[in-house]
């Protein structure tokens, strides 16, 4: 095994991977370092009972088009099953909102629970998608700063609407819109994806705005672009589940002459003259050498824990440890003797709602509550949750005649109030199980097994700080040119030669791949400059 390589990159999750893509295939030698016996991170494949596979994240909602076709996933296995509808949002009156492909059905689905909101409901969402375009921001690029997104703005109602996003909350902006309030939650509960905060948090309202980034962005149309359909989150299921995404994408490096270690923890960025990487330390002590690192892991973790502290000034030190995660992050899985059966499923409809992804939040309310509960301390007593059974539309993923069930859940907080995760973590559990057998009837007959992840345990085994699975929250204090902190917008680190690109990183933390590929693009473009670092490759490529 080679202790000297161009680049290394630290954390073979799915950004890391993006990250050692675009370095091997400019011709560079590469090393992914990975700490766990398998890459992916929360997309990697997990075998959670004999038969039962599954992941911690349940879909590539926001996978890019053109990474996926820049790694040539699909050559390397990678297939979208489509269920429709794609998501179901059932509510405690036995009704549900079904969420078709097709719009026309949309729009019934919306009449169901108010005729006047549907036309108010696609002008929310025209809202921000041409605020989008008023604001220019390219998600392949190193964020504007505040003052030069302010700077974009031509006229009195641009200015109206940055502050309605930015500075306002999302149960006023649906309140003054929407007379439906189960319409007002499965949009609210869109707006949440972005963190650990309540529909009335100032600026819970950015994470609507994502979408019109990123169509904004657009490089390339593909069918499955969750960007271009009726709902987001239909961009289908990874036929063989989530961690089909990452064991593709292990090919395609792999491929591309890059090398995987797996159970190699990187302890240490070795840091030279100049203050310049020249390579890491593993926790056997092994020393791998590469004037090029690249680090998938919370920012926190790369430059407080993995960097000596005198290479970073006292200012940009206080900031990072100032940067709060506050994770609420909390898995559940289950094993299941037979199909779940949703309450609000028409008789003929039982395999079509128990196939697609459910999210459960009856209300703005019960979402506001939840959050309540988080930010004192307390495990939530109404939690939100996006469940899936993945098993329905690919049954290779469970035994025969079996299914599993994957519920990703919150508000859950890493630090509680009263007790610890080892004695609340089984409670907690319970707790979800109760929340979704409410809505299926038959859940707790044909349970068989069932297992948890606290955000302690996200942490210990993921990596993820305090369980925040984004890397902290995507609110206007960490977002553009302040993810993850003033100063390291664009994926340069005082330390020449070590860059950040993992989902701390601008545009965040979803299951895009776009900060990997961002990551590993500033640092070519700074060794085809000569800045930072020497590209002299080792195969002479």
């Amino acid at each position: 095994m080679s202790n000297r390589y161009d680049a290394i990159v630290i954390g073979g999750g799915h950004n890391g991977m993006v990250a050692a893509h675009y370095l091997a295939r400019s011709g560079l030698s590469v090393l992914v370092a990975e700490r766990r016996h398998v890459v992916g991170g929360p997309c990697g494949p997990i075998e959670f009972f004999p038969g039962y596979r599954g992941a911690i994240c349940n879909s590539p909602g926001s996978l890019e088009p053109k990474i996926v076709r820049d790694m040539e996933l699909e050559r390397f296995g990678l297939f979208f099953d489509k269920p429709d509808p794609a998501m179901v949002h059932p509510f405690p009156d036995g009704r549900a909102f079904v969420g078709w492909r097709d719009r026309s059905r949309v729009e019934a689905e919306l009449g169901k629970f108010s005729e006047r909101d549907i036309a108010a409901y696609h002008k929310i969402f025209e809202f921000f998608t041409n605020f989008g375009k008023t604001l220019g921001v390219s998600l392949f690029a190193p964020p504007p700063s505040l003052g030069g997104m302010v700077a974009r703005l031509k006229s009195p109602k641009d200015e109206a609407d940055f502050a309605t996003i930015m500075f306002g909350n999302t149960r006023d902006f649906l309140d003054d819109r929407l007379e439906s309030d189960e319409i007002k939650v499965l949009i609210a509960l869109m707006s949440m994806f972005g963190g650990n905060y309540g529909p009335s948090s100032p600026g819970s309202l950015l994470a609507l705005l994502q979408r019109p980034m990123s169509l904004n962005s657009m490089t390339v149309e593909a069918q499955h672009d969750p960007r271009v359909q009726p709902l987001r989150g239909s961009t289908g299921l990874p036929r063989g589940g989530m961690g089909s995404v990452a064991e593709a994408m292990a090919c395609s490096i792999t491929a591309s002459g890059a090398v995987i270690r797996t159970e190699a923890a990187v302890i240490k960025v070795k840091v030279g003259a100049g203050d310049q990487a020249e390579g890491v330390v593993l926790a056997d002590g092994e020393e791998i050498d590469a004037p090029l690192v690249l680090s998938n892991l919370n920012p926190k973790t790369t430059l407080l824990d993995l960097v000596d502290s005198r290479h970073l000034d006292e200012d940009l030190r206080t900031r990072l440890e100032g940067r709060r995660m506050r994770g609420c992050a909390f898995k559940a899985v289950l094993a299941l003797g037979g199909l779940p059966r949703f309450r609000a499923a028409p008789v003929d409809a039982v395999e079509a709602f128990a196939a697609c992804q459910f999210r459960i939040a009856p209300s703005v309310d019960h979402l506001e509550r939840g959050y309540e509960d988080a930010k004192n301390g307390r495990m939530s007593r109404e939690p939100r949750i996006m469940g899936l059974t993945p098993s329905v539309m690919d049954p290779n993923l469970a035994p025969p005649g079996k299914h599993l069930m994957s519920l990703n859940c919150w508000h859950a907080p890493y630090h509680l109030e009263d007790g610890d995760w080892t004695t609340e973590k089984d409670r907690f559990g319970q707790r979800i199980i109760d929340t979704v057998a409410d809505y299926v009837p038959n859940l707790k007959d044909i349970i068989e097994d069932a297992c948890f992840y606290s955000p302690k345990d996200l942490e210990d085994e993921f990596g993820l700080v305090e369980g925040h699975q984004l890397h902290g929250d995507m609110t206007l204090a960490s977002m553009f040119a302040n993810r993850p902190v003033p100063g390291l917008a664009d994926y340069r680190t005082p330390v020449g030669g070590l860059y950040l690109c993992g989902s701390g990183t601008w545009p965040g933390g979803f299951v895009s791949g776009i900060p990997g590929h961002n990551g590993s693009h500033q640092a070519l473009a700074d060794g085809a400059r000569g800045d930072g670092f020497s590209i002299v490759t080792t195969h002479g490529t």
